[in-house]
């Protein structure tokens, strides 16, 4: 569903303060749509302010995760060239192969990604 919560409901939600979180929203990590006056929040808010708080955790400051979002910006980038010329089609079939995708795209990524983060710190893991 289309969750809409307000800032207090969101940083109450996810176990955060205010402070903490206007920190996060400060480096564009959570993101409210203005709706007469008031910004909601939601799924991908929680989300993302629900990961930024077990971060939080080990101390890790909001500053310090800005290397995600400018990551996953240069990653949409890069899907984007992929995507929008099969967007220009302009037919159903090529949407239905855009999301196909999007999906498989970000799925490689997470792999890549998690793979290349394990060999990083292989030092520190292998036994």
């Amino acid at each position: 569903g289309a969750t809409s919560l307000t800032f207090e409901e969101l940083a109450a939600e996810v176990g955060l303060s205010e402070s903490r979180l206007a920190e996060l929203e400060k480096y564009g990590l959570v993101v409210g749509k203005p709706v007469g006056g008031t910004a909601y929040y939601d799924e991908e808010a929680v989300g993302v302010a629900r990961l930024a708080a077990g971060f939080l955790r080990f101390g890790v400051e909001a500053r310090h995760l800005r290397m995600y979002k400018s990551a996953a910006e240069r990653e949409a980038g890069l899907f984007e060239q992929i995507i929008v010329p099969m967007l220009k089609q302009r037919n159903p079939e090529a949407r239905r192969r855009a999301m196909e995708a999007i999906v498989e795209l970000s799925r490689l990524g997470e792999g890549l990604r998690e793979s290349m983060l394990r060999h990083a710190l292989k030092d520190y893991t292998s036994r």
